[in-house]
């Protein structure tokens, strides 16, 4: 893989709150501690680390030795756990859901970030160790948003009823999609060890957090990344007195809705990415995960099976805290409660929601880490880009909406001139003087020229599109071509990475020989969106 062109923080992946917060805007730098560069971080990891109580420290690695003992051995991991025991080691981490079979391409490119950001640190600084963490979103319950993957156009899904924490739902009904899988592969090279890979992960396990272990420690285990499952009552107990905070005092609501309003004052036309509830747990049973809302004095669920006194909820959560967990704005209070953590890395939807906790972070006296946005990548096929060439199509064009792309296109490449601002110019010229003469006889007179001005303009408009529209038919061939190589890799008029799945992209050579390559292009790549060639 190589590096084509770099298209820094584009439109199409970078929103105008980032963009804001990237520049290094003074007016937003009390929501966040820093964005990510290696110094930033090496700074950070020396109070972080000393920071980081023992107690903290020895648990995390007991929860993490426990989620484990199901999983072979792995030289690489045993040496991690130990490291982390250690006072000077430090994580760096990203999260997600747990998209099927890993779901989209992105999937991958935040995981191999981290790995990447791990290593370099190592390199720079050697009085710490820094680990790669991965932490399984295992109790959302949004089923519809990963139960399938794409391959070309075709979504393969997983037939599963509504549940409650998508990582204690089971595994068994995905034989359906591996016999469906053996038959769209029947003709792949690589078939063979990508149905292996599914089936060692999916078909040999009870829930759906396990085998996502599997599969994320068979592609990125030997890289020294650690995984976490925050459905863990050894880490829930270390982070109840937190939840009884939650439920007592509301600190996350009272903070993230005056951190939303100092946003909207410093930022025309802002909205929140994630609206702070009263009370930012839910209730967890089983399979079931309720919302917890508060009835005055007492507490409730909101399906109304469960309810409380204060002391009554109180005892709950020292007896199992397990039974509590965070929404999205609670989760990263959480995360970086039990993880010696310096630095996040996440999309621009993440981060969004991350800049409203910093204050509630303050509030908590927890620390608030480094923000990394994650790289965004497009892969092209040699092909593709030798097709690009040959149709002169700049690659920053094919991010523009279909309608605009083809008119600058075909603007382009027609050999007559279908631009008529010279004629509006000439136009304007015209009835300006028409203006000043209807000024100095009679200046009723003048909005009858006015509007024959925009009677004029209005006709000229017309009849650009009309030659445009007529290019477009004789053109019709290069269109074709144009629009299917934006259609290719923008599929369904999104972005490649957040649709396409990674066997479409693994070669004979192999996963592994993918993964390898991808981690080796991607530890040079610049910030923002990237171009690579595979």
């Amino acid at each position: 893989m190589k590096l084509i062109e770099s298209l820094g923080y584009h439109n199409a992946v970078c929103t105008p709150l980032m963009q804001r917060f990237l520049s290094n805007d003074k007016k937003l730098a009390s929501f966040h501690s820093g964005f990510f560069t290696n110094q930033a971080a090496k700074k950070v990891a020396r109070y972080r680390a000393e920071g980081f109580p023992k107690e903290a420290r020895e648990t995390l690695v007991q929860a993490l030795e426990k989620q484990y003992a199901q999983h072979p051995s792995n030289p690489m991991r045993t040496a991690q756990l130990r490291r982390l025991t250690k006072p000077n080691s430090l994580t760096v981490t990203t999260g997600h859901q747990l998209n099927l079979f890993t779901g989209p391409l992105f999937f991958w490119y935040k995981i191999i970030e981290v790995i990447c950001m791990a290593e370099q640190l190592n390199k720079e600084d050697k009085t710490h160790d820094y680990i790669p963490v991965f932490w399984m979103a295992s109790e959302d319950h949004d089923i519809e948003e990963i139960n399938h993957f794409f391959l070309g156009e075709q979504k393969l899904r997983w037939d599963s009823p509504p549940s409650g924490p998508v990582g204690r739902m089971s595994t068994q009904k995905l034989k359906d999609v591996y016999h469906h899988l053996s038959h769209v592969w029947r003709n792949n090279p690589t078939a063979k060890e990508l149905l292996q890979l599914f089936k060692t992960a999916y078909l040999n396990k009870n829930n759906l957090a396990h085998a996502t272990r599997i599969l994320v420690d068979r592609l990125f285990g030997h890289h020294g990344l650690l995984i976490v499952d925050g459905d863990d009552p050894i880490l829930k107990a270390q982070f109840a007195p937190h939840i009884k905070e939650e439920l007592t005092k509301q600190l996350i609501h009272k903070n993230v809705t005056n951190t939303d309003k100092q946003l909207s004052t410093a930022i025309p036309n802002y909205k929140p990415q994630v609206t702070a509830r009263v009370i930012n747990l839910f209730y967890m049973q089983n399979d079931v995960r309720t919302r917890i809302v508060k009835n005055g004095s007492d507490y409730a669920t909101t399906d109304n099976a469960f309810s409380w006194t204060e002391a009554q909820l109180l005892k709950e959560v020292e007896q199992y805290p397990n039974h509590f967990s965070p929404n999205a704005l609670m989760r990263p209070l959480y995360q970086e409660t039990v993880l010696p953590n310096v630095a996040y890395v996440g999309g621009g939807g993440e981060l969004a929601y991350w800049v409203q906790l910093k204050s509630t972070f303050d509030a908590y006296a927890v620390p608030f880490p480094l923000l990394q946005l994650r790289k965004n990548i497009l892969l092209l096929s040699e092909k593709q880009v030798n097709k690009c060439a040959k149709l002169s199509l700049p690659l920053a064009d094919l991010f523009l909406p279909t309608a605009s792309f083809i008119n600058k296109r075909v603007r382009q490449i027609s050999d007559i001139d279908i631009d008529f601002s010279p004629q509006r110019e000439l136009l304007r010229k015209q009835f300006a003087a028409l203006e000043d003469l209807a000024k100095q006889t009679d200046e009723s007179f003048l909005g009858a020229v006015l509007a024959q001005e925009k009677k004029q303009l209005k006709g000229l408009d017309k009849l650009e599109k009309r030659l445009l529209k007529a290019q477009r038919l004789k053109l019709k061939d290069q269109v074709v071509r144009m629009t299917d190589m934006q259609h290719a890799l923008f599929p369904n008029g999104i972005l490649q990475e957040r649709v396409a799945h990674f066997s479409a992209f693994v070669s004979d050579e192999g996963i592994s020989a993918f993964g390898e390559n991808l981690k080796s292009c991607m530890a040079s790549l610049p910030n923002g969106l990237s171009v690579v060639q595979l």
